[in-house]
């Protein structure tokens, strides 16, 4: 078979490399320098809302609402003491703090919340308008009714002393105004945990214990630097305040949303790190021990982190930050971009060893035998990450776009630098190995798949067929049982520390209340579309069947305005009147009175307008520019989860976008919907990625090899890896998600390279030599797919669930590739050189029998 010869330019550059190894050298440390310093600069963004497109209609109006709501983000202070007698030293520091708060002003402080005394003072001067009109009604009568009783009965008049009514008493009127009759007790907690932990009469946000204060800040400070410029001042006023004098047990805390976010922040910052630094780490040891030479992972080592450096150097200018999904990238690329370097050293050091080669010969056929699989695997992979570039999704997007000219990247740093370290190290000191030469370390990687396939071909392909066939059965199964993942619970991050501001949190919640913390905001652009959406959202909830609503409420500003009030205000002033002209008749005693005055409003009551509610009351529905009621909030249904996709996405589409009588369009956002939308992005998205990367994949192989028949002995063995993946998929119950459904697309690119380069190789050899094939070229692909495993397997030790889901499956994707590529692929291609030359063989028998006969 004829020979193979690398392109000309690659020869000149492989003899520049031997003989001018430090001129390039010095040319890839030049290089370092600004895509080192840009690298450094790239920001981090966690929020899942940066996986969608900026164009995506729920991530724009999240960010319209966003920049309209005032205070959205809270840092709240707690204040603990061990003697609840004692709890004036809370109040006092209550009073110290909250105007030192208020007074450091925007943008730091926008309001400050210590006490719920306003909103209940309002609540208690208006209870008569937030009582039932029938029960007004009937209480006005048997005022009235009594009133005239006792007046009759006064001058004479009254004729029938059979039935009087109700005297008029305050029990009868709390009765009537209240809904509760006389003596009822209310309801009482189940536990006297719960009595202690809730809130304190006191009107401070205070449990009942006397024992746990909090203060709350409202800001919306965004970035990381403001917020912790804000918790140090805050340190400060606490500081200057000196609790201990207070109190000698007093205990201060800091929770809220901006302690709480910026932990979880640093958490995953720290995860990337660790996983980063641990799995480049991981990948450099198993090639260690496979050349037993620490110049070989060093100078493979260097290769690689000028492609890594020149990846994100070059990523601050295509996208200019990491997200959920990419952040974890270095640690992916690292395990694959070293392949083309072990491919590269693994023929090198071949050359060297047992073909007796020098340094420039030696490079030659490195690059000769190696420049075509690697690039072709390359373009695979890249083709897999280019796969996701065409979906809509953002988190996919930049996965693709820095995956793919990572890639490439990392194989042009290995063959520009790979070559000159080699032979810069070998002018330092040589290296030799002695004919025969082999460390049973390196001998175990590719030996024994070797040996196997020799030893029994078609056992191991007749297994390679049946695991193949079963795990493509498998795979339909998995594809056409709905493999998403509608638990979001599933691809949360699980901190491993316990977070003090977590817990601290939990106890806030208790005494201070809030209105459904998981309720969506939507944002109206007029007051008076606001009963106009109202009416059209609960019009949905009606529709709905009663095992299938998508929300509980609909809650506006007017939820906290008392219906009726035009008819209501004449009642209570009929009330009134009567009741004051009891009392000076003495028909109503001292006691009586004194419980009542504080049920009687004062003189000319007016309706309660959206201007009258309290700040307090009135905040959840206030913009920053101080306007109110524009707001609505949809609530979300007892009973069901909001991590449950699919209640998610029937909570997203009951409010993403409602069209008013009027015409007009109100689109709704928050979590729900942009989940909602994450998840139909990967249904969407997900079939067209993974085709194109099938696809692509199939071109790139009948290319590599101009369409023969040899091209089945990538394309079977690939089919077989993807095939064993989904099947371990389907058997283990992993579903896809938007942070795992990566994992199918690299696969598809990464997994045809092993058995690319096997079979290049085999070729390269004219199918013969074939214990050196699988032993050298064998085993340097078994080294590849651990150093790319260990990349993955370190993503399994992620605080995120759907990172380390695509760890495992990745992993998994690998092993089942490998195995497919080292195993199977060797045994059939045994199995057909034996056939072969049996057939060589008992052609001239044929031949010389046949001679005879004549």
């Amino acid at each position: 078979m004829h020979e193979r010869t690398s392109p000309r330019p690659l020869r000149a550059l492989g003899r520049f490399q031997a003989r001018r190894p430090f001129l390039v050298l010095l040319f890839a440390l030049l290089s370092l320098v600004p895509t080192g310093f840009f690298a450094t600069k790239i920001g981090f963004r966690p929020d899942f809302s940066e996986l969608l497109p900026d164009n995506k209609d729920s991530v724009i109006e999240m960010r319209r609402v966003s920049a309209r709501l005032s205070g959205i983000t809270t840092l709240t202070i707690t204040a603990e003491i061990a003697d609840g007698k004692n709890e004036a030293a809370l109040r006092a520091f209550v009073d110290a703090l909250a105007p030192k708060l208020q007074a450091l002003g925007q943008p730091w402080v926008e309001q400050v919340d210590w006490s719920a005394g306003e909103t209940k003072k309002f609540v208690e001067e208006n209870k008569l308008l937030f009582a039932d009109v029938a029960d007004l009604e009937k209480a006005r009568d048997e005022v009235v009714a009594r009133y005239e009783y006792e007046v009759q009965k006064e001058t004479g008049l009254l004729l029938d002393d059979a039935d009087p009514p109700p005297p008029i008493t305050a029990a009868s009127l709390k009765e009537r105004l209240t809904g509760k009759k006389a003596g009822e007790a209310p309801a009482k907690p189940k536990s006297q945990a719960e009595i202690d932990r809730g809130p304190h009469p006191n009107g401070y946000y205070m449990s009942a214990d006397g024992k746990f204060a909090a203060v709350i800040a409202r800001t919306s400070l965004s970035k990381k630097a403001d917020r912790e410029e804000l918790r140090r001042k805050v340190e400060g006023i606490v500081a200057e305040i000196d609790p201990k004098k207070l109190d000698a047990t007093m205990e201060v805390g800091y929770t809220g949303d901006l302690v709480i976010s910026g932990e979880e922040y640093d958490a995953i910052v720290r995860d990337l790190g660790e996983v980063g630094v641990g799995g480049v780490l991981g990948v450099l040891v198993p090639v260690l021990l496979f050349f037993l030479r620490v110049r070989t992972v060093l100078v493979m080592a260097g290769s690689l982190l000028v492609g890594l450096v020149w990846t994100f150097g070059l990523t601050y200018f295509t996208i200019g930050y990491l997200n959920s999904s990419t952040g974890f990238l270095v640690t992916i690329i690292a395990g694959n971009g070293i392949n083309y370097g072990i491919m590269y050293m693994a023929r090198y050091l071949e050359a060297r060893r047992d073909d007796g080669a020098d340094v420039e010969g030696a490079i030659e056929a490195a690059h000769k035998d190696t420049w075509l699989p690697t690039l072709s695997g390359s373009a695979t992979t890249m083709l897999a990450y280019g796969s996701l570039m065409l979906t809509d999704f953002r988190g996919f997007k930049h996965f693709g776009v820095i995956g793919a000219y990572g890639m490439l990247l990392c194989w042009l740093a290995t063959y520009l630098f790979t070559p000159a370290l080699l032979a810069a190290t070998e002018r330092v000191r040589p290296v030799y190995f002695p004919s025969k030469e082999k460390t049973k370390a390196r001998g175990y990687y590719g030996v024994l798949f070797a040996k196997l396939a020799q030893a029994a071909p078609r056992t191991l392909g007749a297994i390679g067929v049946v695991v193949g066939l079963i795990s493509v059965g498998l795979t339909y199964r998995y594809l056409t049982k709905d493999p998403i993942e509608y638990d979001m619970r599933n691809i949360r991050s699980e901190r491993r520390d316990k977070s003090a501001a977590l817990s601290l949190s939990v106890r806030v919640g208790y005494i201070v209340g809030r209105m459904s913390q998981d309720g969506m905001a939507v944002m109206t652009d007029r007051l008076d579309q606001v009963p106009l959406l109202e009416t059209e959202l609960q019009k949905r909830l009606d529709a709905a069947p009663a095992d299938a609503k998508p929300f509980e409420k609909v809650v506006t500003i007017h939820s906290l305005i008392p219906k009726e009030q035009e008819r209501k205000i004449p009642l209570v002033e009929d009330i009134r009147r009567i009741v004051q002209k009891a009392r000076k008749r003495n028909l109503i005693s001292d006691a009586d009175w004194a419980e009542i005055g504080p049920y009687m409003p004062a003189e000319n009551l007016k309706p309660i307008a959206i201007a009258n509610l309290p700040e307090t009351v009135a905040r959840p529905f206030t913009e920053k520019d101080g306007t109110r009621g524009r707001i609505v909030y949809i609530v979300p249904k007892q009973g069901q989860s909001v991590w449950d996709a699919h209640y998610l996405i029937r909570w997203a589409d009951s409010f993403r976008s409602t069209t008013l009588p009027n015409g007009d369009v109100i689109k709704g956002s928050g979590r729900a919907v942009i989940y909602a939308d994450m998840i139909q992005a990967v249904v969407e998205d997900a079939p067209k990625a993974v085709g194109l990367a099938a696809i692509g994949v199939v071109v790139i192989i009948l290319i590599a090899f101009r369409g023969s028949a040899q091209s089945l002995g990538v394309f079977v063995p690939w089919l077989f890896g993807v095939s064993m993946l989904l099947g371990f998929l389907h058997l283990r119950g992993i579903k896809l998600n938007f942070l795992n459904f990566i994992v199918l697309p690299i696969t598809f690119g990464i997994g045809a390279e092993y058995s690319h380069n096997l079979m290049q190789r085999y070729l390269s050899e004219g199918g013969e030599r074939l214990d050196r094939v699988f032993t050298e070229t064998g085993g340097a692909l078994v080294l590849c797919s651990m150093t790319t495993c260990i990349g993955y397997f370190a993503l399994m030790f992620s605080i995120n669930k759907g990172i380390a889901s695509f760890g495992l499956a990745a992993a998994v994707g690998e092993i089942a590739c490998l195995l497919s590529a080292v195993l199977i692929l060797p045994a059939f291609l045994v199995w057909l050189d034996r056939r072969r030359k049996a057939a060589q063989n008992a052609t001239p028998s044929a031949e010389g029998s046949g001679g005879q006969a004549a």
